[in-house]
């Protein structure tokens, strides 16, 4: 992996992240907390409008990551770690928010484990933010399975399913094991067009941003004249998102050039594990906190409450990490160490997730 590559791609998956933060921040602690007001319309017309770049990016730039072990399948035993890592981390932090759901009943708070049963069910269905987890897990296990099958084949498999998923008929406002299997392509994506990806990157042509922005609003402009839970709007989505890809590369392999926007993105990028697992218990804090909802009732905070909320939320993520790395709680990011030589069958360390 080359060091340019690495940057991009760490300021690719520190934007997702952040902008994933920004939009729960928005969803479950500025719209129930704010007053109405021209402000809250903003913030949720501009955090939709992202919908299309965080999680299909990120999606791409983790199957690009782990695109050597998973095609490698199931004789490289790093493969199987990162199957297992990636499932100890979820149902970790599933058993973390089931625990905290005991103490913290308010029916405002969003995600709560609400029974044992609720628990068990989402050892296989996720119904909490912590599904982008579930999902990189079973990416792992079926890719890797299917290593054997030739790419366009599966990529042609899980587009086809990804545009079904928009038709299936959903009880509830958002069935989110509907998610694993929407964005399954753009991972698979990351895995099988690494190299492609990578020559994206080191594109430098002055044209390449232009068509790009061109080519999402095209994309854009036809996907908000469908309608919305048919296959024709899943696939018009399904291109807009792939333009939103493709556009974001462009323009994050450009903005790495200068050193500082590529020394804050991708500091972020390497740490997106506690941010990721973390927001939803200080999302939590957040909204339970009265300062919280008082200061909403101030403009000059409510404009950019959001902001502020993502920040207080990353800071506060990476500070709780740093402190739990150092006692026996480290667990809850990573395999026991006696458990990861025991599946790669060895004793150095073995990669990180």
């Amino acid at each position: 992996m080359t060091a340019t590559r690495l940057a991009w791609v760490d300021a690719a998956r520190g934007l997702c992240v952040l902008l994933v933060v920004l939009l729960h921040v928005r969803i479950f602690v500025y719209e129930p907390l704010s007053p109405p007001s021209n402000g809250v319309e903003v913030w949720t017309q501009l955090t939709e409008f992202f919908g299309a770049f965080r999680l299909p990016l990120l999606f791409v730039v983790s199957g690009l990551v782990a695109s050597r072990r998973v095609r490698a399948g199931w004789s490289d035993r790093r493969t199987v770690l990162r199957a297992v890592s990636l499932y100890w981390l979820y149902v970790a932090w599933l058993t973390v928010y089931a625990v905290l759901s005991i103490g913290v009943i308010d029916p405002g708070i969003p995600f709560r484990v609400m029974t044992p049963l609720h628990y068990l069910e989402q050892l296989f269905v996720p119904d909490s933010m912590i599904w982008f987890i579930f999902a990189l897990a079973a990416y792992v296990v079926v890719l890797s399975s299917l290593n054997r099958v030739p790419p366009v084949a599966i990529l042609g498999v899980l587009a086809v399913l990804s545009v079904a998923s928009g038709a299936v008929p959903v009880t509830r406002d958002e069935a989110l094991w509907l998610h694993v299997v929407y964005y399954a392509v753009f991972f698979a994506v990351g895995v099988y067009a690494a190299s492609a990806l990578q020559a994206l990157a080191r594109v430098r042509s002055p044209w390449a941003p232009v068509l790009g922005i061109v080519s999402f609003v095209v994309c854009e402009l036809a996907w908000q004249q469908s309608s919305e839970g048919t296959l024709l709007e899943t696939g018009l989505r399904l291109l807009r998102d792939s333009a939103a890809v493709v556009l974001s590369i462009v323009v994050i392999a450009l903005l790495v050039r200068w050193p500082p926007f590529e020394r804050a993105a991708a500091a972020i990028g390497r740490r997106t594990l506690p941010i990721f697992v973390l927001q939803l218990p200080l999302i939590w804090v957040l909204f339970l906190l009265p300062p919280v909802e008082w200061s909403l009732g101030f403009a000059p905070v409510r404009y950019l409450a959001p902001v502020f909320g993502t920040a207080l939320i990353v800071l506060a993520a990476l500070g709780i990490h740093r402190l739990l790395m150092r006692g026996r709680a480290r667990v809850l990011f990573g395999l026991p160490e006696a458990w990861r030589n025991r599946i790669v069958g060895e004793k150095e360390p073995a990669d990180a997730h």
